[in-house]
């Protein structure tokens, strides 16, 4: 645009009434004249003398020294309405923008009609980008002036900004027509809105044949057939244009910001912070779009702090077009753990996305608005069941997405975030018929391919679960949700070893050490190899004053095959390591017939997995178990179980168990369940000289609370409170209370190693006395 003091008078020449602009002239002139040498501070005089030196330095180009004298001829003629004008674009013009649109709302009446004014104030406008109120200014002032080459371009300019392109190319075609715009400006727009338009090849091709030289419009057009293939998904494509637009000219910046976005959309996100770098160290200005990219590549690469950093940024560079940036916040915050915060957000997005909708209501919006639009409600509506999920608030998101799809049957994002809540609410069959869906619509939604293979590995269709993963890599190396789901898969078929440690103290009683070893080594996803070393001492001391010691050394040699995705086998051989005897055979089968139900089989030969007073006086036993398990959902499980056991002295001991647990609180970092237990057994013979009752049953309340203090990406740090209270009634004996706790503390540092610990104490009752148990244990876990 042209300096203010070159548009005022080059201006004044076209006024509709010359006559009366000269006299204008004139009369200033003459009253300059007019003053005395000296005018007093503070006079009409003074201020006019303020006046012309303020233009003569406009003329000059040195606003900012001309800014005073205005003011301060303000004070004296406050209503001179050029003297306002010209003040006015003063303040546009040094960059004074808020404190012009200010002073121009204050004085619109007076100013406005002013032929210079509404083209100068429109750039503030603009700049500002309210690109409405510049629209509508750069309007006005073509209707004083339709050869004003500057606000033929504002307009085009602010009409593209609003994605009008239907009236920035009205304007331009009329341009053209009337041929009152310099030609050299009519053909520079068309191939500026031809480039927006996203023709770039036919804006290159005009350029040429316009003989249009703008280095900076020229390099535009270039650029932007870069971001044309972007925006076509035509990746690769653009990032070999780009490459070689970069290899040509290392400092074509805006080159080296679209390849961020580029590298962004091919996931690798490495490289993108690797650009970012260069630009930085050139000291040149980020684009939003460049630094959007750079916070979804920490987002991605779990930096979720210095994400939050550049999308902050990015709304500060481009506050028009807040959505992205704002959901983008919202998955920082969500990674965090900061819920209030995501919570916020996301209602910061639903009342953005309700002012857009009362917009799109006008006939007259632009198509593209009303795409965007549908586009942002989809991703909102999306986002608000996934925030649900992630808070394990899984019941509410199953309603939202099911609410969403009874719209919007199609929607694949819809019905993979419900397919993903019946996995997390344990019915993999049930997500794994949604995902089917999903890939009948969309067969290259990987997201829900991702979904698919970890559902089908939950369903023990391990061989095809990986192979699904596999064909995924191929085809997106750089995806971490891929990458995340091959490194699970890789994890579960290596090596794994883990050593358990137990001991037990009764206050007076059994004390007992327990120390066992696993090493599980893979075949394939669907068989493996494991091996048990045990180590078990116990002792004990009881009243008749005996002191007895046993100890087991055993050895387990087995396998865990999946004949069928609902039916399991471990089978193992278990000997006495030391002696070469006492050879056992353990044998577990497990089906699961429907996603709630589970039964387990199993039978020991050789068992130590006896009541602790028995295997104090040395028994062992056959051991028969029959276990069901029904999972009805996240939020309420039960379990029946029968067991017997035979002991090597022809003692039987049946007994059941009934197990009932419901959470009720559902935090994310607190949740508490509550449950019931109910124990009943039975002895055959009573004549041992262990604890051995005709028949003994309890009743106990067993809560658990869990308390996650951190929890992110493969990191987890978990304690837990087992509280169990309730009573105890056995043959000739009263009704007991009893009580116990255990705390412990779960640690997962990463994908391959984790450790769990605990302590408890119990309140026990054998034949009418009570008995004081501690307890500890400790194991870790880990994949080589």
């Amino acid at each position: 645009m042209l300096k203010p003091a070159v548009q005022i008078y080059s201006l004044l020449p076209r006024l509709s009434l010359p006559v009366l602009a000269l006299g204008v002239q004139v009369f200033f002139v003459l009253l300059i004249l007019a003053a005395p040498a000296s005018a007093q501070p503070g006079s009409p005089a003074q201020a006019w003398q303020d006046y012309d030196r303020a233009l003569q330095l406009i003329r000059a180009g040195q606003n900012q020294e001309a800014l005073p004298l205005l003011e301060r001829a303000l004070m004296i003629l406050p209503d001179n309405v050029h003297l306002k004008a010209d003040y006015l674009v003063c303040l546009v013009w040094t960059g004074a923008y808020d404190a012009a649109i200010a002073y121009y709302r204050r004085h619109r009446a007076e100013l406005q009609p002013v032929r210079y004014v509404p083209s100068n104030i429109a750039k503030a406008f603009y700049e500002k980008r309210d690109f409405a109120q510049a629209k509508s200014l750069y309007s006005l002032a073509r209707t004083y002036d339709p050869a004003d080459a500057e606000a033929f371009k504002g307009f085009i300019y602010s009409c593209c900004r609003l994605r009008d392109f239907l009236s920035a190319y009205q304007a331009w075609e009329e341009g053209r027509k009337r041929r009152l715009i310099p030609a050299e400006t009519v053909n520079y727009m068309e191939v500026f809105l031809l480039a927006r338009l996203g023709a770039s090849s036919q804006a290159q091709h005009v350029a040429v044949a316009q003989g249009v030289k703008d280095p900076e419009l020229l390099a535009s057009v270039t650029g932007d057939q870069a971001v044309e293939r972007l925006q076509w998904e035509e990746v690769d494509l653009a990032i070999q244009i780009l490459a070689r637009q970069l290899a040509q000219n290392p400092e074509n910046y805006r080159a080296r910001s679209d390849y961020l976005v580029a590298l962004r959309q091919k996931d690798r996100m490495a490289e993108v912070l690797e650009q970012y770098a260069l630009l930085e160290r050139a000291g040149q200005p980020t684009p939003y779009w460049a630094t959007e990219a750079v916070a979804d590549a920490y987002l991605y690469l779990k930096r979720p702090e210095q994400a939050v950093t550049f999308y902050e940024l990015t709304l500060e560079k481009n506050p028009s077009e807040p959505f992205k940036p704002r959901m983008g916040l919202y998955s920082c915050y969500v990674e965090l753990g900061q819920w209030d915060r995501a919570a916020e957000m996301l209602a910061r997005l639903a009342e953005q996305l309700a002012q857009t909708q009362r917009l799109v209501k006008d006939k007259k919006a632009p198509v593209l608005l009303h795409k965007r639009y549908i586009d942002d409600k989809q991703s909102l509506v999306n986002n608000q069941g996934w925030f649900l999920a992630y808070q394990d608030k899984l019941r509410q998101a199953q309603e939202h997405f099911e609410a969403a799809l009874q719209e919007a049957g199609l929607n694949t994002a819809f019905r993979s975030g419900l397919a993903q809540v019946y996995l997390w609410r344990q019915w993999p069959r049930r997500a794994l018929e949604e995902f089917q869906v999903v890939k009948t619509i969309d067969p290259l939604d990987k997201g829900a391919l991702v979904g698919q293979a970890w559902t089908l590995n939950t369903l023990n269709m391990k061989n095809q679960a990986r192979a699904l993963a596999r064909q995924l890599y191929a085809r997106y190396p750089t995806n971490l949700h891929i990458q995340n789901l091959m490194d699970t898969f890789r994890v579960e078929d290596s090596l794994f070893f883990s050593p358990e440690i137990y001991f037990t103290k009764e206050f007076q009683g059994a004390t007992e050490y327990y120390a066992v070893g696993s090493l599980e080594v893979p075949y394939s996803p669907t068989f493996k190899l494991y091996t048990q070393i045990v180590r078990q001492y116990i002792s004990s001391e009881f009243d008749r004053g005996e002191s007895l010691e046993f100890s087991w050394d055993r050895l387990n040699w087995g396998y865990d095959w999946i004949i069928h995705p609902e039916l399991a086998w471990r089978q193992a051989i278990t000997f006495d390591y030391t002696r070469g005897r006492d050879l056992g055979s353990f044998t577990q089968l497990r089906w699961w017939p429907t996603d709630p139900l589970t039964i387990i089989a199993e039978f020991d030969s050789f068992s130590l997995n006896v009541p602790i007073r028995a295997r104090a006086e040395g028994m062992r036993a056959k051991t028969g178990l029959l276990a069901l398990r029904y999972v009805a959902s996240d939020l309420l499980e039960g379990s029946l179980s029968f067991g017997v056991n035979w002991f090597s002295d022809d003692n039987l001991n049946p007994s059941a168990t009934l197990r009932i647990n419901r959470q009720v609180i559902n935090h994310p970092e607190v949740k508490l369940w509550l449950g019931t237990e109910i124990n009943y057994l039975r002895y055959t013979d009573q004549d041992v000289s262990y604890f051995s009752p005709l028949y003994s049953y309890a009743v106990l309340f067993t809560p658990t609370v869990h308390w996650i203090h951190h929890q992110r990406y493969d990191t987890k740090w978990r304690s837990s409170f087992y509280p169990r209270g309730g009573i105890v009634k056995e043959h000739k004996e009263s009704v007991y209370p009893v009580a116990g706790i255990t705390y412990e503390q779960l640690f997962n540092l990463s994908k391959t190693f984790g450790l769990t610990w605990n302590v408890s104490y119990d309140l026990r009752v054998y034949t009418g006395e009570y008995t004081h148990v501690l307890g500890t244990y400790f194991t870790f876990r880990k994949y080589f």
